[in-house]
């Protein structure tokens, strides 16, 4: 959609030396010029089975001018039940075994991850005023033995503009004929409850992108407008790595989290069965980042908590609640240098990483036998022909 083409008042022409001379003109910012719009919703719905499911069609994002976000309701809805209903760790979130989001060139900007991790990505990665998806107004999860036992709703969005306040990050959707793509694979019903629901839920999925017009040429005033976000095509990725780490001391090169400006590192640690509640238990005390020579972070276990409630505004005892840190769950986040909350910032503090250079998380991890430590790292691909210092405000 194209914005309502303002009229420019004719410039005051001045004269030197009997010729008129016309001065450069003096561009606004980007956000001078748009505003956000909604576009065509996608609608699927499936009925859960013991098995994966593709969801099928894939999300074709309709083109539009420049993207921010990709919203996604999901919607369970369950009848009949007898059971007592339980669901499993991660859940409702996890209705989403994998989700792949990718660019107009089919390259992935967002890796496999679950619906849990991307829960995870919205209520840490800096996007939002409210983050916390468990506290909107349409989070709900019903366990027990009613009849609606099992019935859950959820938003999560797939973030692409990295700092509303200038648009950096949105990109480009200007052609239907190379769409963005998010790619959903719907999981299992024993993967969403420990007891299931008597009779198999149905699964709603209903997914919004939100987006820039194309800006106008002037704003209100006449003043002529940047055509594009600054550094068009400036563009963040999540990435997710799993490493094997034993009880006991531990150093993991963090191979996947170096190579670009690091934005956020989200580290889960979960235990040989897979839980959270136990990784957090285990979690190491203090831990460290080391950064080529130099440990830039030793942390205690306590005091990462809470640094994490005073960042976030997540004042509940630990657990997988609303307003809680969730179990296993700690963040670094490097982009606070504008405000006191992630995500406002003016991109001083990124983690700034090239190829091969050493970073490392190390400390002691307790309990016993081998855990599962997850890294979900954001980082920001600069586009071609401007750097990070030039987008640095």
């Amino acid at each position: 959609m194209t914005a309502p083409v303002l009229s420019r008042p004719a410039a005051k022409q001045p004269v030197s030396g009997g010729k008129a001379t016309t001065p450069a003109p003096a561009y606004k910012p980007f956000k001078n010029g748009v505003q956000s719009i909604d576009d065509e919703p996608y609608d699927t719905t499936v009925t859960l089975t013991a098995g994966t499911q593709v969801l099928n069609p894939q999300y074709q994002v309709p083109s539009t001018a420049y993207l921010n976000e990709v919203e996604i309701l999901a919607e369970g809805t369950s009848a009949g039940n007898s059971a007592t209903v339980v669901f499993a760790a991660d859940s409702p979130f996890n209705c989403i075994q994998s989700l792949i989001f990718t660019d107009t060139g089919n390259n992935e900007i967002i890796t496999a991850i679950t619906g849990w991790d991307l829960a995870m990505i919205n209520k840490f990665g800096g996007y939002k005023f409210n983050d916390d998806p468990r506290s909107g107004p349409v989070f709900t999860a019903t366990a027990g033995a009613g009849g609606t036992g099992g019935t859950f709703s959820f938003v999560v969005r797939v973030p692409i503009e990295l700092v509303p306040r200038d648009a950096l990050g949105s990109l480009p959707n200007k052609s239907s004929s190379t769409p963005f793509k998010v790619k959903i694979t719907i999981n299992n019903l024993p993967a969403i409850y420990t007891t299931a629901p008597t009779v198999a839920p149905t699964l709603r999925i209903r997914m919004n992108p939100v987006s820039y017009w194309q800006p106008t040429a002037q704003d209100g005033s006449g003043n002529a407008v940047q055509p594009n976000p600054p550094g068009v095509s400036t563009t963040q990725y999540w990435n997710k790595t799993d490493y094997t780490v034993n009880a006991g001391s531990f150093t993991t090169q963090l191979d996947n989290s170096v190579g670009y400006p690091v934005r956020n590192l989200i580290f889960i640690l979960r235990d040989s069965a897979l839980s959270r509640a136990q990784g957090e238990t285990d979690w190491p005390d203090p831990c460290r980042l080391q950064v080529q020579a130099t440990l830039t972070s030793q942390k205690l276990k306590t005091i990462w908590r809470d640094e994490i409630a005073k960042d976030y505004g997540y004042n509940g005892a630990v657990g997988d609640t609303v307003g809680s840190k969730d179990n296993g769950v700690y963040v670094l986040p490097f982009c606070k240098d504008f405000g006191p909350k992630p995500g406002w910032e003016n991109r001083r503090s990124y983690l700034r990483t090239t190829d091969g250079m050493r970073l490392q998380l190390k400390g002691t991890i307790g309990g016993s036998g081998s855990h599962t430590l997850t890294v979900l790292t954001n980082y920001v691909g600069v586009a071609g022909g401007t750097t990070l210092a030039a987008l640095t405000t």
